[in-house]
């Protein structure tokens, strides 16, 4: 457990500036640390606080199998920055739709052309372009941020250390498969180090909450206005178990999506994430065409052949999502989105 320690501590000292209400797991006196505290009850508050996608692959590397410095645990390294990544990519991006569609930015030549070729297929150095050049658009723009707090992390070095990972995953790539024993130790180690300032920087997005809208009903009563009444799941968990609630309000979202919000008292200010991010927990598998599907939150990863491809948070293997009753939809969206601003 050693191995985590100085992650688990570093990144929940940031996220409880966010969330000061998490105070109370951590030791009172430095006693309490050395004596009889278990850092992993920190851990393990982290992985909740973060958006599930991320949430997820921080429990993967805290988890006993990532324990060793050895390549496996230098893949998990990267494989939560690349989601962190991802996710945060994808936030930015739906903003300047979303912003473009009332108010349009204006948006370049170059970015059009680099957006086309990079959303085709996803990767971590396309990730690192995506959230550098459309901070860049929505701030010359002059557009506030949703996430309004990465304003003052991007005063930092927070895109010197994020442009640094393309470079650190090219290095190993140059190993091919073998790399000597002290080279994946060293590798280990700074790669820790930025990951740690990566969800750091981040910490804020413990503020929201990644809400799937499984149903809305409209509820209304002679001489007043309707309500609308959203089943959510929330997939901010430990778990994939995620817990269902009701919410009313007296304006909609939008059906079967995936939102962000920092309010669930309030979910009149949000971001829609669909179809970038998409639930399935809800689907019903009622046809033998989707007998394969999996129940999972998955994110989008690639295009091709007018066939959306997406990864899943839980789910290792490939899946065909074209059998989800809303595949047409998502597909609809995610098109207009791409030529808009590709």
């Amino acid at each position: 457990m050693e191995t985590n320690n100085h992650l688990i501590q570093e990144v929940f000292d940031q996220i409880v500036k966010f969330r000061p209400s998490l105070a109370r797991f951590a030791p009172v006196e430095e006693d309490d640390f050395e004596d009889e505290f278990d850092i992993r009850v920190l851990g393990d508050q982290i992985i909740k606080s973060y958006p599930w996608p991320i949430g997820v692959e921080v429990r993967r590397l805290l988890s006993a199998s990532c324990r060793e410095i050895d390549r496996q645990r230098l893949d998990q390294i990267f494989k939560t920055a690349e989601r962190t990544m991802q996710f945060f990519g994808f936030v930015l991006l739906i903003q300047l739709y979303e912003e473009s569609q009332s108010n349009p930015c204006e948006i370049s030549d170059a970015y059009r052309s680099q957006f086309k070729k990079r959303m085709s297929v996803l990767s971590l150095g396309n990730f690192v372009w995506l959230i550098g050049e459309t901070y860049k658009i929505l701030k010359n723009n002059e557009r506030e941020l949703f996430v309004d707090e990465f304003d003052e992390v991007a005063k930092k070095d927070f895109f010197e250390r994020l442009y640094s990972w393309v470079q650190l995953r090219n290095e190993i790539s140059h190993y091919q498969v073998n790399m000597p024993p002290e080279e994946i130790e060293k590798k280990c180690i700074q790669c820790e180090e930025l990951l740690i300032y990566l969800l750091s920087d981040l910490a804020f997005l413990a503020k929201y909450r990644l809400v799937s809208i499984r149903q809305i009903q409209v509820l209304k009563l002679r001489n007043s206005d309707p309500t609308y009444l959203h089943v959510i799941n929330l997939l901010n968990n430990s778990d994939s178990d995620f817990k269902g609630k009701s919410i009313e309000e007296n304006v909609h979202t939008d059906s079967n999506s995936v939102i962000l919000t920092k309010n669930l008292k309030d979910l009149r200010r949000f971001l829609k994430l669909s179809p970038l991010v998409i639930d399935t927990h809800s689907e019903t598998i009622n046809s033998r065409d989707k007998f394969h599907l999996r129940k999972d939150v998955f994110l989008y990863s690639k295009f091709r052949n007018d066939h959306m491809m997406y990864v899943g948070t839980e789910t290792t293997e490939k899946c065909d999502l074209r059998a989800l009753s809303n595949y047409h939809n998502l597909l609809s969206e995610f098109k207009e989105i791409a030529s808009f601003l590709g």
